[in-house]
């Protein structure tokens, strides 16, 4: 009887803590094209056809800076 009562409460604890709230981070339209705008000026897309890995550079660059809310240590101002 012990033995069947493990495996019942074992996967009642992974539940209740699976089903714990996450803290949301939040993404506003306003900081997505921000972090889009910094990306592309730090990764600038290169025309079709031509070897470069410039997507997920940009890709990689946009998840840090929504990470960093849009606070890029290397965002000076270019005119």
């Amino acid at each position: 009887m012990a033995r069947r009562a493990l495996p019942a409460t074992l996967l009642g604890m992974m539940l209740a803590t699976s089903s714990a709230p996450q803290p949301a981070l939040a993404l506003t339209a306003e900081l997505a094209k921000k972090c889009r705008a910094l990306a592309i000026r730090a990764h600038p897309t290169r025309p079709a056809g031509g070897k470069s890995s410039a997507e997920q550079a940009q890709r990689d660059y946009f998840r840090a800076c929504v990470s960093k809310n849009g606070n890029m240590p290397d965002q000076e101002q270019k005119p």
